[in-house]
């Protein structure tokens, strides 16, 4: 199944974490799985959090947008529900985590590699059941000092092949 997304991405934690000051932005969202067996499906995917981040300095500067990637490897449980038209999913991924300005977005000793989980559901909009749509909730963070935490929530689109 390959599924694309859009919502919005948050950081969390308050003000012990790396990410603090970060703004609220968009996300989005890919991601491929291949199903196991009717119960299990390894993942991978992308999200881009995309914040505008305020400038400070001598000189007011307009903000700039900046980018924040998470790329996942994991597997998800699947719950099927009636007659396997619905599905609830729930899973945990390691996740790799870049940002287009290092310096701005996180503090020079948070780690590269965090952990996720996540749960949604999703629903079948044919009789086929070839394409699915449903949301995605994500939330993601590192075991060190500052922490860096993220949440996403994405309404996804399928398509099963």
């Amino acid at each position: 199944m390959v599924t694309i997304g859009a919502g919005g991405g948050f950081p969390t934690g308050g003000e012990l974490t790396s990410t603090f000051g970060i703004p609220d932005s968009a996300a989005l969202s890919a991601s491929y799985e291949f199903r196991l067996c009717k119960y299990l499906a390894p993942e991978v995917s992308v999200i881009n959090l995309i914040p505008l981040v305020p400038q400070y300095g001598e000189f007011p500067r307009s903000p700039l947008r900046e980018r924040v990637t998470l790329l996942s490897l994991g597997a998800h449980g699947i719950l099927p529900l009636h007659q396997d038209r619905i599905e609830l999913l729930a899973g945990a991924t390691a996740v790799h985590v870049s940002t287009s300005d290092d310096d701005e977005l996180l503090f020079y000793n948070s780690p590269r590699w965090i952990w996720q989980v996540n749960c949604g559901g999703r629903i079948a909009i044919d009789k086929r059941r070839r394409f699915w749509i449903g949301p995605t909730a994500r939330f993601s963070r590192d075991g060190g000092r500052p922490s860096q935490e993220w949440v996403s929530l994405t309404g996804d689109f399928g398509f099963r092949f």
